[in-house]
């Protein structure tokens, strides 16, 4: 008897404790969770949570303000203190990590895993600080009234 297993299913178990523990404010969880993704050894690993992240993000934009074929979204950026920032300015992964949101809210599948796989690239402390502005990016989406998105902390160096 075969099993239909789901692939995916571990890293999306991973992602979802992730997201639960930052939604939750449990930051000593979210570090320690962090320290397991850095300590994986899976090259693709770090790469599927980039990517659930992005989708996750994208469905709450898109449950908030659903949008037809051809619809252009963008992103305003603010860092700490609520200024603006020139989004070339950004450090590549959290760049990378943005335009993957884009184009998963256009509905890009292939830009959207090329800026994946170029968020995902790097040290292991390089992919801790993209994950870290996408689970940033989901409490603020999803903690954010109906009639208005926030901007998008970023955090630069």
């Amino acid at each position: 008897m075969t099993e239909n297993r789901d692939p995916g299913g571990p890293i999306r178990q991973f992602t979802a404790d992730l997201v639960e523990a930052a939604m939750a404010g449990a930051y000593e969880e979210v570090a320690d969770t962090l320290g397991a993704l850095t300590r994986a050894g899976s090259p693709h690993a770090p790469a599927e949570v980039v990517a659930e992240l992005v989708d996750r993000c994208a469905a709450v934009v898109h449950a908030r303000h659903p949008a037809g074929p051809g619809s252009i979204f963008t992103i305003a950026v603010a860092d700490d203190q609520a200024r603006p920032v020139e989004v070339d300015r950004l450090p590549p992964g959290p760049l990378a990590a943005l335009r993957a949101l884009l184009a998963a809210l256009g509905d890009d599948v292939e830009s959207r895993d090329i800026q994946v796989e170029l968020a995902s690239r790097g040290e292991p402390d390089d992919v801790v600080c993209v994950v870290i502005h996408l689970l940033v990016w989901l409490v603020e989406v999803s903690d954010s009234s109906t009639a208005a998105l926030p901007s998008l902390s970023c955090f630069t160096p």
